[in-house]
């Protein structure tokens, strides 16, 4: 017999102490019972009560045991885990305002992402990111709701300047591994810049645990300056920035991680690769070992030892 909580068990130490409450509160009754009335006086005599510190105590004993979670034994259970989840993590830095694609690049990531988002027949989940990652939508089988939420997405979103891919994959990574079924890949769509320090960190995790991470690069190498409300986007000496799409850096994610890299796929079949990993190919069927919950035992015997104490109680008052 083993237990789940087992540090509970020191609550056993409670339990002499409970005894030896109850049995002096038992003589003391009697004492003064008998100073004040006869016995028999007093209503029914019953002479099973003086068990009842007894039950009383060993009642409380089996609660104890109850709490602990005692079990015995194992069961085999199947789970069932298809293999279509995806999470899809958008670069929502300024960058990604440029217009180097005909569109702004988020507005071209966005739309890239809904087609993903629409194929998708398992679960999907967002992400985006800029020196930070912030969760949008957990896995859920509500691709609707996702497209709806891809459609609030602006540059900046996140509030934090900067881009760091690796914590962005980390982030998504989280989610897949807070899911007990764990099965899902990750598709990650950005200009390419990277000013983190953590993509050869997220590399080595996402290959530790099989997870393939897709990368999109959106914009191209010759570059565009960063729309803002006051005009192009300026450095602190009063020069046009000036960004460019980077695929040093999506390229190894891909292939460390036997993932695919897509450069502005913006062409019919350009996102079939992907699309074709969004339908499930069949179902994983694994087992866990589920131990067996026990508890019911002590707790049915601390039920009846609690109503044979109340029944023992009969005559004292």
């Amino acid at each position: 017999m083993s237990f789940r909580t087992a540090n509970l068990l020191w609550l056993l130490a409670l339990v002499p102490f409970a005894f030896l409450l109850l049995f002096t509160r038992e003589r003391l009754r009697k004492r003064i019972a008998r100073r004040f009335a006869s016995e028999h006086l007093r209503g029914v005599a019953n002479p099973a009560r003086v068990l009842r510190p007894w039950l009383l105590t060993l009642a409380l004993l089996g609660a104890i045991l109850a709490l602990a979670g005692p079990y015995r034994g194992f069961v085999d259970v199947p789970l069932l885990a298809r293999e279509a989840n995806r999470v899809l993590i958008i670069d929502v830095s300024n960058s990604m305002a440029a217009t180097d694609v005909g569109t702004s690049r988020l507005s071209a990531a966005k739309a890239i992402a809904k087609r993903l988002a629409e194929a998708q027949q398992g679960r999907v989940a967002l992400i985006v990111f800029e020196a930070s990652a912030d969760v949008v939508s957990p896995l859920t089988s509500d691709s609707e709701a996702v497209i709806a939420l891809l459609d609030t997405l602006q540059p900046g979103e996140v509030g934090m300047p900067g881009s760091d891919v690796g914590s962005a994959i980390t982030a998504g990574m989280r989610l897949i591994e807070a899911d007990p079924l764990r099965n899902a890949d990750i598709v990650l769509i950005s200009d390419g810049e990277d000013q983190g320090a953590h993509a050869d960190e997220a590399i080595s995790r996402a290959k530790s645990r099989g997870i393939i991470v897709s990368t999109i690069l959106i914009g191209s190498a010759a570059g565009a300056s960063i729309p803002t409300s006051n005009g192009p986007l300026r450095d602190s000496r009063g020069e046009v920035v000036t960004t460019y799409a980077r695929d040093e850096t999506l390229r190894e994610i891909a292939t460390a991680t036997n993932g695919r890299m897509l450069t502005n796929p913006f062409a019919e079949h350009a996102l079939d690769p992907l699309l074709a990993n969004a339908r499930p190919r069949g179902i994983n069927i694994t087992h866990a070992r589920i131990p067996i919950d026990r508890y019911q035992w002590p707790l049915a015997l601390a039920f009846f030892l609690l109503l044979g104490g109340s029944l023992a109680n009969r005559g004292a008052e």
